[in-house]
């Protein structure tokens, strides 16, 4: 009896491995090369600034693309991987890697992987991922008198259903779809449909918004909402999502006013990043400024900007300069204040969500 049990269990072992075929986890025809170049020209971060001598804005280049290979009907990702190594020639600055996937078409995506305030929802699905930013904190949205409420219980959400989000960091996408995936013994490239490497593009824009400002000696830092602009972005097409509507929510800076010195006028000014104006936006576009006094004192002032939106300047230039004077005025009896121009404001900080 015992021979017999040794006897079956050396017979199916021996069908066992001759069913099997050995082969590594990742063979050199599931191995496809992919370079990504970034396309850094961006308009009021790398070029057509309004004034050179004011404070340039913040911008970090992508060190790493996260890559996915979806079903074409279904969008379902089917394989993804990280590129994380970095070169340059004379196209400019590439992010490139590999990644494994059997022959078949898929449609791909790759994007920024490591940017602060900017994140991605719906990560598995090329036709419905998106690009968004998080509401702003409870902590920021206590501390903004111009959007207190009673009513309000939601954060990020003030009154008249303003939904005020962080400004975006700028955000690489490029994305191709039906690309076929052929059977090869090496490890081959992947290319866009003009048989060229990638090229990825950001989906923010950069706006510089500046205002007139008397008496900006007594401000110790100053913030700024706009309406009227996409909370999100399909990333595929690049379309913005325009339910609900966002404000924009970003930190002022002091600025002289260089086409003004002789009636001492100084300026509040910022370099904001957008997923773009919506087009089709009930109501008005408008821009509310915040300024906190050194005497611990809040002045506001709101200003409707949807007209200049249709001007060259804003839509070619995207700078918005306003006319109007905002005058801030102290306290009866208060002495003191800064020179204009000439110290830096305090920021006002808020935890970014991850």
């Amino acid at each position: 009896m015992m021979k017999l049990i040794v006897h079956l269990l050396g017979l199916g072992l021996s069908l066992m491995l001759a069913g099997c075929e050995h082969r590594p986890l990742e063979e050199n025809s599931d191995l496809h090369y992919v370079r990504v170049y970034l396309d850094e020209h961006i308009r009021n971060v790398h070029y057509g600034f309004y004034d050179e001598s004011k404070k340039k804005p913040e911008y970090k280049a992508p060190t790493m693309m996260r890559i996915t290979l979806n079903d074409p009907q279904s969008g379902k990702m089917k394989a993804e991987t990280y590129l994380r190594n970095s070169g340059s020639d004379e196209r400019g600055k590439y992010i490139d890697g590999h990644i494994a996937a059997r022959p078949g078409t898929y449609n791909l995506i790759a994007y920024s992987f490591d940017t602060q305030s900017t994140h991605v929802r719906n990560k598995e699905d090329y036709y419905n991922m998106q690009v968004y930013t998080n509401p702003i904190s409870r902590q920021l949205m206590d501390m903004l008198v111009s959007v207190r409420s009673e009513n309000e219980t939601t954060e990020g959400t003030g009154p008249t259903g303003w939904n005020i989000r962080y400004e975006p960091d700028h955000f690489f996408v490029t994305s191709c779809e039906q690309i076929t995936v052929s059977d090869k013994a090496y490890t081959d490239t992947l290319y866009n449909s003009r048989r060229e490497h990638f090229q990825a593009q950001t989906t923010v824009e950069t706006y510089y918004l500046q205002v007139n400002v008397k008496g900006i000696e007594y401000v110790k830092n100053a913030v700024s909402l706009i309406t009227g602009m996409a909370e999100s972005t399909l990333m595929h097409n690049q379309t913005m999502v325009s339910d609900p509507p966002a404000s924009v929510y970003f930190n002022l800076n002091p600025g002289t006013n260089t086409a003004r010195k002789e009636e001492n006028m100084a300026v509040a000014y910022a370099s904001f990043n957008t997923f773009g104006k919506l087009e089709d936006v009930e109501g008005f576009i408008e821009v509310t400024f915040e300024f906190n006094t050194i005497y611990e004192t809040t002045q506001t002032e709101t200003i409707r900007v949807t007209d200049m939106f249709e001007t060259e300047q804003v839509k070619d230039k995207r700078w918005i300069i306003i006319d109007k004077v905002i005058e801030i005025i102290p306290p009866e009896g208060a002495t003191g204040g800064m020179s204009p121009g000439v110290n830096n404001w305090e920021n006002i900080e808020g935890n970014i969500t991850v």
